[in-house]
């Protein structure tokens, strides 16, 4: 398979069954960042050491073109604040790869500069990452 190596066009959606919610139309950045924290290494009397525990927590997030519409993507920001939502992410839809897991909603900016179209960044902790194969488009 020859590489991907450009962003879109691809999908994400967050939500599951009937209340699923397409981002990619609004979607100009969009980021799946992890974070790895490692604890000190400790070193013990005998003189070996052991090196600390590593975490990773991850971060769904971007930037999308605010829309003051009645089904805009603030609106559902804000009306699914604080809930725990599967998304899925294609980064390109001519590639082999999504990203799934949950995320937990957050509310987003609303407003900026006047007579602008505003760019609106969104910052959703992110848990479960996994990878898994996805069928390529053909062009």
């Amino acid at each position: 398979m020859a590489k991907i190596r450009t962003l879109g066009p691809g999908t994400l959606t967050i939500g599951e069954n009937t209340s699923v919610k397409e981002f990619m139309a609004d979607v100009t950045k969009v980021t799946l960042t992890p974070k790895t924290d490692t604890e000190d290494t400790q070193t013990f009397l005998d003189g070996h050491d052991e090196a600390g525990e590593q975490t990773t927590s991850w971060t769904l997030e971007g930037t999308i073109k605010e829309d003051y519409s009645t089904d805009g993507l603030q609106r559902w920001c804000l009306a699914n604040a604080g809930k725990s939502l599967p998304f899925t992410f294609v980064p390109s839809k001519l590639g082999g790869s999504q990203f799934t897991g949950n995320v937990q909603v957050a509310p987003v900016a609303i407003g900026g500069d006047v007579k602008k179209q505003n760019d609106i960044d969104f910052s959703f902790v992110a848990t479960s990452i996994a990878a898994a194969d996805h069928t390529p488009a053909t062009e």
